[in-house]
């Protein structure tokens, strides 16, 4: 069988869903919440993904995330019991944790999650998630968790900056997470808050204006991976497969494996350029393409290669 000497993969994500409870200011998603999109991503074309890709790479974990993934939790728990079945030990939730109100379904959720598998449940809780979500569900939601699965769960905040800075954002998290360490819940390091979606717009303030490093590499950035060693596949709600900001395919016109032996990013426009010429090389692209980016708003290759998915995602377009 034919697969791939560009996906090295050890890990499955999935964008599970862009339906979501809250509307944070520091959210990487931004304007793509709340839109008429599929409402999760296809449950059993994914899961056939994932059997797919245990049998034939080392896959270490698969994380579920969002939007809020448990508004659809019989979805994200299909997934997670697929993982499961097939041995995969890191089976991870990212979750605001405020699905619902009701006592009684909070705890039913709860107990679908361990049932299917989940050992690792990131609760996000800080200034951010709970300027808009009320406090009360999460923390029964934390308590249930507690009683069922306490080394399976901690708290996942998101930093402005990092977690030593000393802004308003970050004191009103450390508050936010006394209220859920007091039940026992361990504080993880969470991340730092980079510069996409909503923080643009809300956070800037905070961070170095936008400047453009030519010297970037593919890769270069944090919570990415050069397009030639892909180590994460993330599957979205329409079906599209992502390695890194691009989209390679999608499950439900074609199979996992024929997606996995097609994959050569030197076989498209943009994603050679970032290749083999870094951030020179890709502006160089973008110009010869005539693709109106707006530079003013780029911190780092990264961003280039967002706003070329974002202009071309609706189109056939050879990235």
């Amino acid at each position: 069988m034919k697969l791939s000497k560009y996906l090295k993969l050890n890990r499955i994500e999935f964008v599970s869903t862009y339906h979501c409870t809250g509307r944070c200011k520091h959210c990487s998603v931004g304007n793509s919440l709340n839109k008429p999109r599929p409402h999760h991503v296809p449950v059993n074309e994914s899961v056939e993904a994932i059997r797919w890709l245990a049998t034939h790479y080392p896959i270490q974990s698969v994380m579920t995330f969002g939007g809020e993934p448990l508004l659809y939790p019989e979805a994200i728990c299909a997934l997670h019991s697929a993982a499961t079945d097939c041995g995969i030990p890191t089976r991870q939730l990212i979750t605001n944790g405020y699905f619902s109100k009701r006592p009684e379904r909070i705890k039913q959720v709860a107990e679908m999650l361990i049932e299917a598998g989940v050992n690792n449940i990131l609760l996000s809780v800080d200034a951010f998630h709970q300027e808009r979500i009320p406090l009360s569900p999460v923390l029964e939601f934390a308590r249930r968790l507690m009683e069922i699965c306490p080394g399976n769960v901690q708290l996942q905040p998101s930093w402005v900056v990092t977690e030593a800075d000393n802004n308003p954002w970050n004191t009103r998290t450390r508050e936010i997470l006394a209220e859920f360490t007091a039940l026992g819940v361990p504080v993880g390091h969470g991340d730092d808050i980079f510069m996409a979606g909503n923080a643009i717009e809300n956070l800037s303030e905070y961070y170095p204006r936008p400047s453009l490093c030519m010297d970037d590499t593919c890769g270069s950035q944090p919570y990415t991976e050069p397009l030639d060693q892909i180590s994460s596949l993330s599957i979205e709600p329409n079906g599209d497969v992502i390695a890194c900001a691009f989209p390679i395919g999608s499950l439900l016109r074609e199979s996992m494996e024929d997606i996995a032996a097609r994959y050569n990013p030197y076989e498209h426009f943009f994603s050679k350029a970032v290749l083999t010429g870094g951030a020179r090389g890709l502006i160089q692209a973008v110009q010869k393409r005539g693709i109106p980016i707006d530079f003013s708003k780029c911190y780092s290759v990264c961003d280039i290669c967002r706003q070329i998915r974002d202009l071309t995602e609706s189109k056939e377009t050879d990235v």
